[in-house]
């Protein structure tokens, strides 16, 4: 049953009194403190609803800095006066406790002072998940230390939310909405992902300890051909998705689209628009769910951005608006006034120019510098896409010729037996980072294992910064063809239309003042800068020791995955890739004996014995080489450990790699140490 498990507003209204549930929903309205005698009532009505639902436990569900989310399960059962009872009161509700210690939190909690709090969170529904007989409540809440530093995902967001809400409802209370009370972001994601065989899976340990391939050839056919993309999805498939979509479904999440993406085994399901933190929570939801329904099929979902080198990897695609609470969607040209659409359009733009290294910095990660750059990524340039007609538009605008209108023409179609259509008022660019797409912005930068949190924390900081000089200006008489006149003049230097992907693009952008931001270190490093701290902490975002301890955990994260690469390499090599090497050269060399007795010519067996003894001897050199870097990498303190890691480690990944991958596709099946990509692209 649709939302079955998901305690909507509807629903929560069945199990309170009329007059407080009222007074809750005008609370949230009006953002304003939960008092504990209404707390007490909520959750006596949740605690109804989910007992009544079949939940044994409920949990506070949250998102540390570990890229994943956790959670503590307490039971409703207790007991009083020697007799059971279900216990779950205001406080059960609204605050849990953990040991904050044992999550990210880089010196901010340590062991004898460990103590940390989850917070509800009232603008993400509670709803409960089942796993077989097993129901369980689970309430979103924010992480904080016992001292009050944030130490998760949500609650940055959640401040940066309103604090545009707040100024963004200033500026249009000032262009006449007065009705307007509140602002909000929305959000949809685009979820790329790969499908293989469990079987296949188990018998690949690169994949299984880090997520992607360390080793292996192109397979025979790949994405040349586009048979895949949108192609037919097979009934094994189809089964697997529908089941996703029943599984979300009842938790209140939206599977809007499905579909076979461009590379073999790769597939995209894409959510439907909700609030930016509920759509966070949401996709963290879809994740779990194509993970646990991937696992009752024998398969197994891959999130890694890059798992088979040479093949489009998966990123998330960030498809984001800004609406009121009057339902205005601000970026729809044919919704909000001109001067609306044109002030926080090129707000927008100037945020991104002053801003761009932050944007890339929460789009940073070892898994999704594989991805940037290739043939299915955007460029790690950030640039944003507008279109000529939005140009036009801008244009027309500041030389005061009223009320322009986007052309929109029918598109002639040259037979009747196909219904006319309209053509859009602006195309789609694929190769953009950043691109306006009719009435929203589609951030194409985030990777398919990362959290959105932190891009739309930034996004909605920045856009919140840049409004305020806005709203300063008009405050002091400035009117607002001035304003996006000064906004757009000043910052145009970051549009883009043309293709992102071309390299005379890199060029031309280094001439507009544009950085490269080629790796995550370097990206992590713009947390650090002091113009970037003073923006998060005047729009009451994040301290400056939150800062810190993101940073820390960014930095400690990458470094501890490409360790955990460069070890799971060195095993491989050693005691799968060199002994497969060896017995293959071991037959080789039988067989040109063979030849030898017989007299028949075995020059080219003579060739690949060379081949393969030089390939094990540099290999093995390679192998010490690498066991000596990744101790001087472990030993090395945390400033030296993330460029060791990058300029030194991964070359060698890439070297070591090159010289398996050349013969893999080679040798005959029974000396290959582990399943191909072809294996297991089209298994």
């Amino acid at each position: 049953m649709a939302f079955e498990h998901i305690l909507t507003d509807e629903k929560l209204k069945k199990y309170m009194k009329s007059g407080d549930y009222k007074c809750y929903i005008k609370l949230k309205q009006e953002h304003r403190a939960l008092t504990s005698d209404l707390a007490e009532k909520i959750a006596n009505a949740i605690k109804k609803w989910a007992l009544k639902m079949g939940a044994t436990h409920y949990t506070h569900w949250f998102f540390p800095l570990t890229g994943k989310s956790a959670e503590k399960q307490v039971a409703f059962v207790d007991i009083k006066d020697k007799k059971l009872i279900t216990s779950f009161c205001g406080s059960s509700l609204t605050k849990g406790e953990t040991d904050a210690s044992s999550f990210p939190s880089e010196g901010e909690r340590v062991t004898f002072e460990a103590r940390g709090y989850t917070v509800w969170d009232m603008t993400s529904p509670v709803f409960i998940k089942e796993d077989g007989d097993i129901k369980v409540l689970y309430i979103p809440t924010a992480f904080i230390g016992y001292n009050g530093v944030s130490l998760d995902e949500k609650m940055p967001l959640l401040r940066a939310n309103e604090r545009l809400s707040d100024i963004a409802t200033k500026i249009l209370n000032t262009l006449g909405y007065t009705d307007v009370k509140s602002v909000h972001t929305d959000l949809g994601i685009e979820q790329e992902y790969f499908l293989i065989s469990q079987d296949m899976y188990e018998k690949r340990k690169d994949i299984v300890l880090t997520g992607r391939t360390l080793f292996g050839s192109s397979p025979s056919i790949s994405q040349e051909t586009y048979h895949h993309y949108f192609g037919k999805i097979d009934a094994k498939l189809s089964q697997f998705m529908h089941e996703v979509d029943a599984v979300l479904l009842k938790m209140g999440v939206i599977g809007k689209v499905q579909h076979n993406e461009v590379a073999p085994a790769q597939h995209e399901i894409v959510q439907r628009f909700f609030t930016t933190s509920v759509e966070c929570d949401q996709n963290r939801l879809c994740m779990d769910a194509l993970d646990e329904v991937a696992k009752r099929h024998n398969l197994k979902v891959l999130f890694h951005e890059k798992p088979f080198a040479g093949v489009n990897g998966s990123g998330k695609h960030n498809n984001w608006s800004i609406s009121t609470d009057t339902g205005i969607n601000i970026l729809d040209v044919g919704m909000a006034s001109e001067d609306t659409f044109m002030l926080f359009f090129t707000a927008i733009l100037s945020a991104i120019d002053k801003h761009y290294d932050l944007l890339r910095m929460s789009t940073a990660g070892a898994g999704n510098d594989q991805r940037l750059g290739g043939n299915e990524a955007p460029p790690s340039v950030i640039s944003v896409y507008i279109g000529e007609d939005i140009e036009e538009m801008i244009e027309s605008y500041l030389k005061e010729q009223k009320n322009y209108k986007a052309k929109v023409t029918a598109m002639d179609l040259k037979t009747t037996y196909l219904a006319p259509i309209m053509k859009d008022n602006c195309d789609r660019n694929r190769t953009s980072p950043f691109a306006f797409t009719g009435n929203k912005f589609e951030f194409r930068m985030l990777g398919a294992s990362q959290s959105p949190a932190l891009a739309n924390t930034v996004l909605s900081t920045i856009l919140a910064d840049e409004l305020t000089l806005c709203y300063e200006k008009l405050s002091q008489g400035k009117t607002v063809k001035d304003i996006v006149k000064d906004n757009y003049e000043l910052h145009k230097k970051i549009v883009f239309n043309g293709n992102s992907y071309d390299n005379e693009w890199t060029k031309l952008a280094s001439t507009r003042g544009l950085e490269d931001i080629k790796d995550s270190v370097t990206a992590y490093m713009s947390l650090l800068k002091k113009e970037n701290i003073e923006l998060f902490e005047r729009n009451n975002v994040m301290s400056q020791r939150e800062i810190k301890v993101r940073f820390l955990s960014y930095i400690k994260t990458y470094c501890e995955s490409i360790i955990t690469e460069a070890t799971v390499l060195n095993n491989i090599l050693n005691k799968q890739i060199i002994p497969s090497l060896l017995k293959y050269l071991t037959s080789v060399l039988q067989t040109y004996k063979l030849c030898e007795e017989n007299e028949l010519n075995a020059l080219y067996l003579d060739e690949i014995c060379m081949d393969i003894n030089y390939r094990v001897e540099t290999l093995y050199d390679y192998s010490k080489n690498l066991q000596s870097v990744l101790q001087s990498a472990i030993s090395a303190d945390i400033d030296k450990k993330p460029i060791i890691c990058r300029d030194k480690l991964l070359p060698l990944f890439t070297e070591i790699r090159t010289l398996f991958d050349e013969i893999e596709h080679k040798m005959p099946s029974e000396f290959k140490p582990f399943p191909t990509y072809d294996d297991i692209l089209f298994d």
